[in-house]
């Protein structure tokens, strides 16, 4: 790999990530004149936002065993490409069913995009810089949404709410032109696809998720919140058992036997949720509770970013000398301390 193209992969790994974590968040900020000008319901509304979601977790395990078999930068640039036409599409469309179908498809593209920027990372950095890209990479999964909200917020305040749409496009074809040149990698060791696996993947990750945002929709006890609990959790099943006798696995669930990787997962997984249940709260928040417009709510929220970034560097720096258990539990603890500050924040001003 030559110094030219090491230079442009974090920078353009970092932009492919943005991109993503952006688009979960950002369209937040465009709902309440989406919903006026489209006359969307709160049930559509609610899937245009989350329909992303649900087939962006399907997807994930399937589309990073997809790159390692056949090349990192190869999905990425699929992903990439996918997720700027679905964001093409839904610039243009002006009812909630196409705008529904456009999230899907950008989820199809996220799905591709999010797990080969961290396999690059892996891939293309050696040990002993391996620590401060991942770090970046954490710094911007972090930063990433408030930055996606802030640049959405400016946008709505010159122009309508299709223009989430178009910061989707101008980011996904920025990182296409990054990712044209940086070199592709798979690994040789990779075997045959698990494709039931993945499917079975696909089928209880989107149930799940469609359970819980449609339990909370329509009530927990409701048939097709049950359904989809149910089907969900067959699925999950499913997966492990399948998993469990595969020749090669798409996860092998032994692997959570090993503390290093089962609380990595239990810690990554409480801190998006933490983080981004933060974002969706705190941004109704401040725009209904303390009366903030779009654009100041969102610059109330840029200090996260301007502390996550830098901070992950140093993190990332830190790492190399500091063991993860102890480091990892500071920032926990402090993330901890935040959202207790949150939860009891007053209602009346």
């Amino acid at each position: 790999m030559s110094t030219k193209q090491s230079r442009i992969i974090l920078p353009t790994i970092a932009l492919a990530l943005m991109t993503v974590i952006s688009a979960v968040a950002g369209l937040n900020v465009a709902l309440p004149s989406m919903a006026v000008d489209i006359g969307a319901t709160q049930t559509e509304l609610t899937w245009i936002v989350d329909s992303y979601t649900v087939v962006f977790a399907g997807l994930l395990l399937i589309a990073g065993a997809i790159g390692d078999k056949y090349g990192r930068q190869r999905i990425l640039l699929v992903g990439l490409v996918i997720f700027a036409a679905a964001a093409a599409f839904g610039f243009f469309q002006t009812d909630p069913e196409s705008l529904i179908i456009a999230r899907v498809l950008m989820g199809v593209g996220a799905a591709a995009i999010m797990p080969s920027t961290l396999s690059v990372i892996t891939a293309s950095f050696p040990p002993e810089q391996r620590g401060k890209a991942v770090g970046v990479w954490v710094g911007v999964a972090g930063g990433g949404a408030v930055i996606g909200i802030f640049g959405s917020a400016i946008l709505l305040e010159f122009f309508d709410w299709n223009s989430f749409f178009a910061l989707n496009i101008v980011l996904g074809i920025l990182a296409i032109i990054g990712t044209t040149r940086i070199p592709n990698s798979r690994d040789d060791n990779a075997h045959r696809l698990d494709w039931a696996g993945g499917l079975l993947s696909v089928v209880a990750v989107a149930g799940l998720v469609f359970a819980i945002i449609e339990g909370a929709e329509v009530g927990w006890v409701e048939t097709e919140t049950l359904i989809a609990f149910g089907v969900g959790f067959l699925a999950l099943i499913g997966f492990v058992v399948r998993e469990f006798t595969a020749q090669h696995p798409l996860l092998d669930p032994r692997l959570f036997k090993l503390r290093g990787f089962s609380m990595g997962s239990l810690s990554v997984t409480l801190q998006f949720f933490g983080q981004f249940g933060f974002i969706f709260v705190g941004m109704q928040y401040l725009q209904f509770v303390a009366g903030f417009s779009p654009l100041e709510a969102a610059a109330h929220l840029l200090w996260l970013p301007l502390v996550v970034l830098p901070g992950s560097r140093i993190a990332g720096a830190l790492s190399q000398k500091i063991p993860q258990k102890i480091l990892g539990s500071i920032g926990l603890g402090l993330f901890s301390v935040g959202l207790f500050i949150f939860s009891n924040l007053q209602v009346d001003f």
